[in-house]
């Protein structure tokens, strides 16, 4: 009975490494889709001779989309596009609503090795690194330019679930993040190197992509 016990363990274990690798061979291919939204909505009433109001509201949404091959088993290279757009608006009795509009792109590439678990379930980790340019629109007359231009390279760490064969879920947070920022405001240039480090709360992220 014993032996039985443990013929069945040695196979469920076998049957599970085997489904488990398929989804992460060499040459399979992915893309994967991430999108996050996050906003801040304030009003202040201000009494003197006459009831003053400001509203101010910030919003921002976030997307990226990626496409990669494994090169070899549970290895997979890929690329990415990003774009971020951070919306500010500001309006009060006397003066009619501005809207501010900063817009950044980035394009990227990452490399991502894997560990399965289970059949459905494997932890990875993530190399990245992107280049970005950033501008600002909005319904008002600037008297200057606000461009910015970017260098990051980061490590991610995350979880990935199969929900049938091929469509998974990913579920993603930054474990150190490095970004060098070039900023051209008018004839104004400035610098700014950032270092996030380890779990960053607000780079939790999840995403949805198919293997095929």
């Amino acid at each position: 009975m014993s032996n039985k016990k443990t013929l069945m363990l040695v196979m469920l274990f076998f049957m599970i490494s085997f489904l488990s690798k398929a989804q992460y061979e060499k040459d399979t291919k992915f893309w994967q889709i991430q999108g996050t939204f996050s906003g801040n909505i304030a009003s202040i009433n201000t009494k003197g001779a006459a009831i003053f109001t400001t509203d101010n509201a910030t919003h921002n949404i976030a997307l990226t989309f990626k496409r990669a091959v494994f090169t070899e088993d549970f290895l997979a290279k890929g690329w990415l596009l990003d774009y971020n757009l951070q919306s500010n608006s500001y309006a009060s009795n006397n003066i009619s609503t501005n809207n501010n509009y900063f817009h950044t792109i980035k394009a990227g590439y990452f490399v991502d090795k894997f560990k399965p678990l289970s059949k459905s379930l494997a932890i990875y980790g993530e190399i990245v690194g992107k280049v970005g340019y950033g501008f600002r629109t909005g319904n008002i007359t600037y008297t200057y330019d606000y461009n910015t231009y970017q260098l990051e390279a980061g490590v991610n760490f995350g979880v990935r679930y199969f929900l049938k064969k091929n469509l998974f879920i990913n579920g993603q947070t930054s474990l150190v993040n490095l970004n060098l920022q070039h900023s051209k405001i008018g004839i104004e240039q400035q610098t700014n190197l950032n270092l996030n480090s380890i779990m960053n709360v607000s780079s939790l992220s999840i995403s949805i992509g198919k293997t095929f």
